[in-house]
């Protein structure tokens, strides 16, 4: 199962204004690419839906096609709407992700099933009760385990398993892959699978052809046929990973019998969890922690019971509907805080200082909401 994709660090060592100058290239390539060669069959968008936003906003006449591609299978997109660090967001954070991204990806008729998570340092324990909760039944993820097979179960602490490919040589690994050179492509394509085909249950192996700020490689599907055409001992497939998971299944059963790992995932023989991160830019994390303590502890709440309590009146509650607009504009501001590369303060000095602005509209938001909230609940008492 080849995999195209692309690993979108939305800042990082280019801020995000250079790398979106890039994004719009490379999904203008890929759009391409996909009138040009019906052969090319998918490419995964990393499992963020942002990165449809961040396109879009500069190419809006692109959307109508996006949708019939989304909706057609061959652009697969979310489930979440960033990659985030598991470890340095709130939980509740974690379920705004996923609810964010899945409401953009059903204006475009679908969202890929998987919990993807290629590069987050470790995972949290509760990740698959999680996924579970949003009837996602299947991760696939790089860090956090050391020398398991390739296909295993998770288990967090309240019971809820999923099934997960684990990326054990990387989610880049067959991104040098030569598609200017069928002949060496089919050679190499069998040196990867050999490779992982000694830790996979299954007789699926999942390869993975993309890296960061990849664009799409347009020889692709010639490579592809050649190889099939050219040799017997593997049949390459340009696949997408519910396809792979629904092949493993097809192998081992509904229920496979496979190793179980469970809770938290650290380990760092195959790969680095970094654990420095966790304390660099420590700014960061308390202005991450004060927003996401005013939205879930202040702001909604108080929003909530001002509506149920204010007497009904068409002038005030229907403002007071509006706060959960306003809300959800607070969560995106927060929630574009969150990704690895951008919580973790592993990133160039002008990434963390635009940060900033979005931190303070996100306490300017929640102050306002609670401010409003609370007079109107001072309001209804008798005194």
């Amino acid at each position: 199962h080849l995999i195209s994709h692309t690993h979108w660090d939305r800042e990082w060592y280019l801020t995000y204004q250079q790398f979106r100058v890039r994004l719009v290239r490379a999904v203008d390539r890929l759009l391409a690419l996909f009138e040009k060669d019906p052969d090319y069959h998918h490419f995964m968008l990393d499992g963020q839906a942002i990165v449809l936003e961040d396109y879009l906003q500069i190419r809006p006449e692109k959307a109508d096609l996006i949708k019939s591609l989304v909706q057609s299978g061959r652009l697969v997109i979310g489930p979440w709407y960033v990659l985030a660090d598991e470890f340095l967001v709130s939980p509740e954070a974690l379920i705004r992700n996923l609810m964010e991204g899945q409401r953009i990806c059903r204006e475009f008729g679908a969202f890929m099933p998987v919990g993807y998570v290629p590069d987050s340092f470790g995972q949290i324990g509760q990740l698959p009760q999680i996924l579970r909760g949003f009837g996602i039944e299947s991760a696939c993820f790089w860090r956090g385990l050391a020398d398991e097979a390739c296909e295993l179960w998770w288990q967090g602490p309240d019971g809820s398993r999923v099934l997960v490919a684990y990326l054990r040589e990387g989610y880049n690994y067959a991104a040098s892959l030569p598609t200017d050179q069928p002949a060496a492509f089919a050679n190499e394509i069998k040196n990867l699978a050999q490779t992982l085909e000694k830790a996979s249950v299954s007789e699926q192996i999942l390869l993975m052809h993309g890296t960061d700020h990849a664009e799409p490689a347009t020889g692709t599907s010639a490579c592809i046929d050649y190889t099939n055409q050219n040799q017997s001992t593997y049949q390459v497939l340009h696949s997408t990973l519910p396809e792979y998971f629904q092949k493993v299944i097809e192998d081992l059963g509904e229920s496979p019998n496979l190793p179980v790992v469970n809770g938290q995932l650290r380990a760092c023989k195959r790969s680095p969890i970094l654990p420095g991160m966790l304390s660099t830019r420590m700014w960061i994390k308390q202005r991450n922690h004060d927003c996401e303590n005013l939205l879930e502890r202040w702001a909604e709440p108080y929003s909530i019971w001002a509506r149920y309590a204010v007497p009904q009146d068409p002038l005030t509650t229907g403002y007071l509907r509006h706060h959960q607009q306003l809300i959800r504009q607070a969560w995106r501001l927060l929630l574009q805080c969150h990704p690895h590369d951008s919580i973790c303060g592993t990133s160039i000095d002008q990434v963390h200082e635009e940060m900033r602005p979005r931190f303070d509209q996100v306490q300017q938001i929640s102050e306002e909401i609670i401010g409003q909230s609370l007079n109107m609940l001072a309001g209804t008492a008798n005194t």
